[in-house]
């Protein structure tokens, strides 16, 4: 009975983890037209599957043999293992016209500890693609995924609270579009003193893509109440 139990034991501890599925993750800006349809996150890899949707005629795509993802928290890479459903350069998926769209997936090395936020990073030379701030934390995803779903529902009020969430129990997420939704909710709301709050907030970080943000919100029909302090 006593070697029985120990089987068992060893059978248990030897069983990999469980793999942990992301659906349609939330991310703060991508070089080319993608979804990120799934991610699977396991001790031993991490699957993505992405589709592109092609913009151009003659539309061309192909997926570098360098492709890794970055863990942002301690910069640590982990590489291309396979890549499915697309060709691998120099050899290219020809799109038959505008509007089409390519599913595919690429698998890497796993990480040791599953990580709250990734970029996907294609190292070549020219027409690279690059995912930022991938959130894979489950939690953040969630409220993130709320805030969008309330806002679409007509609910801005509590829209706003769940972005707001997102960001205040993840102040370690290196990017600033959640506080660009933020400030349009609050604009939208014409609370403009919250929606400064924010902004100010945002001139104070050290986000990576701050600037970008920055400039974007300089060209909303709002954006005088931020600098003008009006009511």
């Amino acid at each position: 009975m006593k070697s029985i139990f120990i089987f068992l034991i060893s059978l248990i501890i030897s069983v990999p983890l469980l793999s942990q599925a992301i659906i349609k993750p939330n991310f703060a800006l991508a070089t080319h037209p993608m979804v990120i349809d799934k991610i699977n996150v396991s001790d031993s890899s991490v699957l993505v599957t992405l589709t592109l949707k092609n913009k151009v005629e003659g539309g061309e795509f192909c997926a570098n043999e360098i492709i890794y993802i970055q863990e942002l928290k301690r910069k640590k890479k982990a590489y291309l293992l396979k890549a499915s459903g697309i060709p691998v350069c120099p050899n290219t998926y020809k799109f038959d016209k505008p509007g089409e769209e390519l599913t595919f997936e690429l698998e890497f090395f796993g990480f040791y500890e599953t990580p709250d936020y990734i970029n996907i990073i294609e190292d070549c030379n020219a027409n690279c693609f690059t995912i930022y701030g991938i959130i894979i934390n489950k939690e953040m995803n969630h409220d993130v995924d709320m805030g969008f779903s309330l806002y679409k529902s007509g609910n801005p009020e509590l829209s706003v609270a769940s972005f707001e969430k997102a960001v205040k129990e993840h102040p370690d997420y290196p990017f600033g579009y959640l506080h660009e939704n933020i400030i349009d909710v609050y604009a939208e709301l014409k609370n403009y003193e919250k929606a400064r709050e924010w902004y100010q907030l945002l001139i104070s970080s050290n986000f990576v893509d701050k600037d970008q943000i920055l400039e974007q919100i300089s060209r909303k029909d709002y954006f005088n109440h931020l600098e003008t302090g009006e009511k």
